[in-house]
């Protein structure tokens, strides 16, 4: 190669050079500046149409960061409530303030509690939990309520040294939680607990064959609880601010607890004690397949039927979450139509001129919501306006961007081909 080189180079250097015209010589210069520009433009207008696709993706993560980090002082109920990823860490660090929701998770079998102000979900590590039994007969966890204020969380710890089942209870404020020693034969397992609407007291049914163990707690400096076994299959239980408890069984009828014996309050069947008003005086009530709202009665013994409007549910199982005041109630909606997500509604116990009925308050996915507790006190109270935001829409709490991005990068491409097309052509003209 070196030789073709310099043979090719002692030709040229032999030869007499050819006369060329100073205006084509000029005009051939000009032509080269002008391609060496086109060349430059267009590496520009590459450069700047990646950079403009970074710019929106960047955008993007930057509007996700926010969301997941908005804050709403006072606290509020998430639109939307997902289950977890199953990386999400597990934290110890309990002293997480005001929640607005807790759930047992459908992929970890972990406790989930949301932070009312940022709405972000935390998997905790609550002492005594266990999330999955390795022995035959060993407990697993099954049960998780969070009080109508967002204030504490109770769950079922490690036995006690004679193994009679613990009732923790966790101040969200400080990260304390107590151990309340319950008095029921050992080695069983809390399957259902809820809070009276004022937060006072805690009410929780345990399997202990062939009996059921129904019992309240009223957590604090002094402590009061108590036991009773009944025979007959028990499928819910509520408590009253006053430590009233009311049970329902799956053949039907509802029941006041008294002593060591059962009052029946009404024969209805197909529906659950579900959360008692604030006054005391109506109990929700838990419902399947009609899509109606049902509420007792106390003082008449009559069950309170309120329809949903025409066009909204076809059918409808009803999960009661608590009352927003004494007329009020908070509903979780399932439907044979949205199979993967529960609806919030709100809705008054009877139709009447002043009678509310509400949907779309927010949406729970299908795992999350079936034992899920709200803090229904972070509910704002209602001002007669359509427009009113019951719920926060805090966004993605994880900081993923939720738009596809494919879209974005598309753009970004076919404007750089684009941009390098228009250049060639424009490149053909100049030089003729």
């Amino acid at each position: 190669m070196s030789d073709l080189r310099t043979n090719l180079q002692r030709l040229a250097d032999s030869a007499d050079p050819l006369p060329v015209d100073d205006d084509l010589w000029q005009r051939g210069q000009a032509s080269r500046r002008r391609g060496q520009a086109l060349v430059v433009a267009a590496v520009l207008a590459i450069i700047a149409s990646v950079t403009w696709s970074a710019v929106l993706l960047g955008t993007g993560d930057r509007e996700a960061r926010t969301a997941s980090t908005d804050v709403v002082p006072g606290g509020a109920i998430p639109s939307r409530i997902d289950d977890i990823p199953s990386d999400l860490e597990v934290t110890t660090q309990l002293d997480l303030g005001l929640a607005s929701a807790a759930f047992i998770s459908s992929t970890t079998s972990d406790p989930v509690v949301i932070t009312a102000t940022d709405g972000v979900p935390h998997r905790l590590g609550l002492p005594g939990w266990i999330r999955d039994g390795t022995e035959l007969g060993e407990r697993v966890n099954q049960s998780l309520a969070l009080s109508p204020d967002g204030t504490r969380l109770a769950w079922q710890a490690a036995d006690s040294d004679d193994g009679h089942p613990v009732i923790g209870v966790l101040d969200l404020s400080t990260g304390e939680w107590k151990a309340y020693a319950q008095s029921p034969g050992a080695g069983i397992r809390l399957r259902e607990m809820s809070w009276s609407p004022d937060s006072a007291w805690l009410a929780w049914i345990a399997d202990d064959l062939p009996n059921v163990q129904v019992g309240r707690l009223r957590p604090g400096s002094a402590p009061q609880s108590d036991v009773t076994a009944l025979t007959a299959n028990i499928q819910d239980v509520a408590v009253s601010a006053d430590g009233t408890l009311v049970i329902s069984r799956p053949s039907g009828g509802l029941y006041e607890v008294e002593g060591d014996d059962a009052t029946r309050l009404t024969r209805a069947d197909g529906v659950g004690a579900g959360r008692f008003s604030p006054d005391g005086r109506q109990l929700s009530l838990r419902s399947g397949i009609d899509p109606t709202s049902f509420t007792l009665d106390l003082a008449t013994g009559k069950v309170l039927e309120h329809p949903f409007p025409a066009g909204t549910f076809e059918d409808a199982a009803v999960l009661q979450q608590g009352w927003l005041d004494d007329r009020l109630q908070l509903l979780l909606v399932q439907s044979s139509a949205m199979p993967d997500q529960r609806e919030m509604v709100v809705t008054t116990p009877t139709v009447g001129p002043t009678s509310t009925w509400r949907r779309s308050v927010g949406l729970v996915e299908a795992g999350p919501a079936v034992d899920l507790s709200l803090a229904v006190d972070l509910v704002p109270d209602l001002d007669g306006t359509s427009s009113q935001q019951l719920t926060h829409d805090f966004g993605d709490p994880f900081g993923s961007d939720p738009r596809d991005l494919s879209w974005i990068i598309g753009l970004g491409v076919a404007a750089a081909i684009a941009v390098l097309m228009a250049l060639r052509w424009l490149l053909r003209r100049l030089l003729g």
